[in-house]
């Protein structure tokens, strides 16, 4: 039987990030026997999880050109240049695209290279921003691009409706996750233990993600200054680095918190930095999937979530894990305020979302439903049907 051949279309693995864990876990698991997997992506690989790709021994096409190109008339022309030179030379049955400028330009360099299959997967677009001028052309990309589109893959089910047109509706699946919970663990051979509160005189919070405004750094910390009148030592860790770190330093010394909020930096064994933290919080409003979600579920760390993006579809609206408003400051205060209080509940919720949450978004069942849909695209392909 001849294997089929993916290329997985991928801006780059330069940063440890939620999104880099789907084509990390086809690089994997994918059954060698059925498939070839290639990746291919713009920048260079230097994160930890494309490390991980490259040990797998799948192939990583680099084609070098970066984020700037991406900015100007140009280096669009450029890109599309570079994946449809790409794709004439590999020729693979199906081509699968990941983020907002490999979606757009990699769907229509395969149209060009006419490549058999196309599948985008939607997470927010990803990457940078198009400049306003590029924007319309790529709505309009989008709009002609999908009636050449085979399927589309959406990690969340709150992007159906939000980044899909209604005549899209009926090609899309929603797989999220990818969680690996043997990478998460590093090494232990069991979950950390569910543990109330270490000292409610002292508790540790913590938001763990890069420090860009999307990730609502600067809504906990305005939460912090209503938690620390009211518990003067509890503390708040900013686990992560990125481009607002002056800014939310900045926040920090005029709300007078500088004692009580930690800057940590970027760290990597997030299992290790999770057995610190009492409440772990997640005020991003912007946020396709959200694997920190499934970390501190993991971790035995309760968690209150954003009331946006997949959040509320993960903890099934607040059954496994208490939602807030996103942009809500006073609401973020009091709701770890309660948890700090009376943490009894937000264990319980979290001990059965171990129960539930964690098979459903494993990279073993990620990578089956990508096998599986694969094989029925490109035998649809084969027999004209």
């Amino acid at each position: 039987m001849k294997k089929i051949h993916v290329l997985y279309v991928y801006l780059g693995f330069y940063r440890d990030a939620g999104g880099e864990h789907a084509p990390l876990g086809l690089a994997e698991k994918l059954d060698r026997e059925r498939f070839k997997f290639e990746i291919v992506t713009l920048m260079p690989t230097t994160s930890s999880l494309g490390a991980a790709v490259l040990a797998t021994g799948c192939t990583i096409h680099e084609l070098g050109l970066g984020i700037p190109s991406l900015r100007t008339p140009a280096g669009m022309i450029k890109t599309i240049y570079a994946f449809y030179k790409t794709f004439r030379r590999i020729r693979p049955d199906i081509v699968h695209t990941q983020s907002g400028f490999c979606n757009v330009w990699g769907r229509l360099a395969a149209r060009l290279a006419r490549v058999p299959v196309v599948i985008a997967t939607i997470n927010f677009g990803g990457g940078p921003k198009p400049r306003w001028f590029l924007r319309p052309l790529m709505r309009v990309m989008h709009s002609w691009l999908s009636t050449h589109t085979a399927a589309y893959v959406c990690v969340a089910k709150h992007l159906l409706k939000e980044e899909l047109l209604p005549r899209e509706w009926d090609r899309a699946e929603v797989i999220g996750g990818f969680f690996d919970l043997n990478r998460f663990l590093a090494g232990r051979t069991e979950l950390p233990e569910i543990r109330a509160l270490r000292n409610p005189v002292r508790p540790v919070l913590a938001v763990i993600g890069r420090l860009e405004y999307e990730k609502g750094h600067c809504v906990a910390i305005a939460a912090m200054r209503k938690i620390v009148d009211a518990v003067p030592d509890a503390r708040l860790m900013i686990i992560g680095g990125g481009s607002l770190e002056g800014e939310l330093k900045d926040q920090v010394k005029t709300l007078r918190l500088s004692k009580n909020v930690e800057f940590t930096g970027h760290r990597t064994q997030i299992c290790d930095v999770m057995s610190t933290i009492d409440l772990l919080l997640i005020p991003s409003y912007n946020e396709a999937f959200g694997h920190v979600v499934l970390e501190s579920i993991a971790a035995g760390v309760p968690l209150l979530g954003s009331r946006s993006g997949a959040f509320p579809e993960i903890l099934e609206n607040g059954l496994y894990g208490n939602l807030v408003a996103p942009l809500d400051p006073d609401g973020w205060a009091d709701a770890a305020l309660d948890i700090i209080a009376n943490p009894a509940p937000a264990l319980n919720k979290l001990k059965t979302a171990r129960a539930k949450v964690l098979a459903r978004y494993t990279k073993e069942e990620g990578v089956r439903r990508h096998a599986d849909l694969y094989q029925r695209l490109v035998e649809h392909c084969s027999t004209g049907k």
